[in-house]
């Protein structure tokens, strides 16, 4: 609990000083609704061909995904989001539901105005199955307070893949 709730404010904070208002597309659901529970249908691994765990081509998929968020730059996100995630993605924040890769794009892009940096580490990538779970801390050092004064949440993330190494989910 003390785990999200330092996540909401950080992340509450980063979209207010990016100047985005409660009410642009903001969700506060807490509880799984039709559009969570259509998505993990449509995600669900046993319909997609995802790599064996422990082989070369899961490694280079997590990679790849790890390599977009430690590198979590304008130039970076604006390349490759896009590459790392499929045209049509459930991507589930506490602020924003996202169903396409280029609205993904748009909204990591846009959180980086009120920035200097964000830093995110990957302590661990944890599978059951083809569901992937990884354990995160991200840092922010914002504009408004003294620079290099880094603001830290731990969080943890739900990902399924497509064919491709995709994030679909």
């Amino acid at each position: 609990m003390y785990n999200i709730l330092i996540t909401t404010f950080i992340l509450t904070a980063l979209l207010l000083l990016a100047g985005c208002k409660p009410s642009e597309n903001m969700h506060t659901q807490t509880v799984p609704d039709s559009i969570y529970k259509q998505a993990l249908l449509k995600t669900d691994p046993s319909n997609f061909s995802v790599p064996a765990a422990g082989s070369d081509a899961e490694a280079q998929m997590l990679s790849a995904l790890e390599a977009l968020f430690t590198d979590y730059t304008y130039s970076n996100l604006d390349a490759n989001v896009t590459q790392m995630y499929a045209e049509s993605v459930y991507f589930r924040d506490a602020f924003k539901l996202l169903t396409k890769a280029e609205a993904v794009r748009e909204y990591f892009l846009h959180g980086l105005k009120p920035v200097n940096a964000v830093r995110f580490e990957f302590k661990r990538i944890l599978r059951k199955d083809d569901e992937f779970y990884i354990d995160w801390i991200m840092a922010i050092d914002f504009k408004k307070t003294p620079p290099e004064t880094w603001e830290e949440s731990i969080g943890m993330s739900h990902f399924r893949f497509n064919d491709v190494g995709q994030v679909i989910f």
